[in-house]
C-alpha cells in the first residue's frame, strides 16, 4: 500500500543541505514506491510548499532541519524530527525511524516534555537559528565595504564620496546590526515572538559594552530562557492574558536582560574578547597559518 509523506528540511544557511537532504528524501521515497512532497526552506524563503490538504492526508511527517521552525501546521499529525545531515546520509534509515516513531505533534505546549533529551541539540539549533538570519548581513556589508575599496583602500575617509556611503552601509548599518540580530534571533528560536525584543535589545547592549559576539550569544540564550520562564510562571487572570506576550513578557525579560548585560554579563566578556583581540593580533603570518591547520585537523573528529 501506497504511504503518503510530506517533509520539511531546512538547514542554518538555507543553501546546500537543505535541497541535498530534500532531493535524497524523495529518492528514497520513490525506491519505496511511496509518495513524498517535501518543503524547502531555504534563504530565498519556503519552496514547494505544503498544502492543509496534503499535509491532513499525510501519513507522517518528516522534518529534517538543523534550526528551529514553525511548526504550528502539523499539530496534531504524526511528526519525526531528524537533521539535515542524517536525512541526507542514511535517507532509508531515517524513513524507516520516522514510520517507527514518530510521535503525536502536540505543538509547543508539548516541548516541555522531551525537554531534557534534546537540551543540547536545542542549544545548537537556536544558535544555528541566530546564525543563519545574521549570514545575510555579514555577507551584504562585507560587500559593500569590499566595494567601497574599489576606489581606493582609504578612499572612504573622503566625505560625500560614493566609496564613504558604501562604506556607511555595510561597516556602520549592515555589521552593527549583526550581534542585535544575532542574539534576537537566538531568543526568538527559545522563546517566539516574545523572545525577539528582548533579544535584539540585548544584543545591541552586548555591541554597545564591546562584548561583541560572545556577549551577544550569552544575551540571546538568556533573553530566550528568561523569556520561557516568565512565561510558564507567570499567571494572569484570563481577561489579562493577551497582554501577556505583547506587554508582560517583553518587558520583564527586556529588564532582566538588559541588567545582567550591564551590571554582570558585559564587562567580563568586553574583557576576553578584547583580550582574544590582543592576542591573536600578536600572531604572524606563519602562526596563524599553524594554528589555522591545528584548529582544521581537530574539526575533522
Amino acid at each position: 500500500m501506497t504511504k503518503k509523506i510530506v517533509a520539511v528540511t531546512a538547514c542554518p544557511t538555507g543553501v546546500a543541505h537543505t535541497f541535498m537532504a530534500a532531493e535524497a528524501l524523495e529518492i528514497e521515497a520513490r525506491k519505496r514506491g511511496d509518495w513524498i512532497k517535501v518543503e524547502t526552506r531555504g534563504s530565498v524563503g519556503a519552496k514547494n510548499t505544503l498544502t492543509a490538504e496534503e499535509i491532513a492526508q499525510a501519513d507522517v511527517v518528516i522534518i529534517a532541519a538543523d534550526i528551529e521552525l514553525d511548526l504550528s501546521g502539523f499539530v496534531g499529525k504524526r511528526l519525526y524530527r531528524t537533521s539535515t545531515g542524517a536525512a541526507l546520509k542514511k535517507s532509508a534509515q531515517e524513513m524507516d525511524n520516522a514510520f517507527n516513531s514518530a510521535e503525536v505533534y502536540q505543538g509547543s505546549a508539548g516541548r516541555s516534555s522531551s525537554a531534557g533529551k534534546t537540551e543540547l541539540p536545542g542549544v545548537y539549533k537556536h544558535l544555528m537559528t541566530g546564525v543563519s538570519h545574521m549570514l545575510p548581513l555579514v555577507v551584504a556589508g562585507g560587500l559593500c565595504i569590499a566595494l567601497s575599496f574599489v576606489f581606493g583602500i582609504q578612499a572612504f575617509n573622503e566625505p560625500g564620496t560614493l566609496a564613504a556611503a558604501l562604506f556607511q552601509i555595510g561597516g556602520k548599518a549592515a555589521f552593527a546590526l549583526m550581534v542585535p540580530v544575532l542574539a534576537g534571533f537566538i531568543a526568538f528560536s527559545i522563546a517566539d515572538r516574545p523572545g525577539l525584543a528582548p533579544g535584539l535589545i540585548g544584543g545591541m547592549l552586548a555591541s554597545l559594552c564591546g562584548a561583541g559576539f560572545l556577549g551577544g550569544i550569552v544575551a540571546g540564550f538568556l533573553a530566550g530562557y528568561s523569556v520561557r520562564f516568565l512565561a510558564q510562571n507567570i499567571k494572569l487572570p484570563a481577561s489579562m492574558e493577551a497582554l501577556k506576550p505583547v506587554l508582560v513578557l517583553p518587558l520583564l525579560s527586556t529588564l532582566i536582560t538588559g541588567l545582567i548585560m550591564i551590571y554582570v554579563v558585559g564587562g567580563p566578556v568586553s574583557a576576553v574578547m578584547e583580550g582574544l583581540t590582543t592576542f591573536l593580533g600578536e600572531y604572524d603570518l606563519y602562526e596563524c597559518y599553524l594554528a589555522g591547520n591545528v584548529a582544521g585537523r581537530n574539526a575533522r573528529f
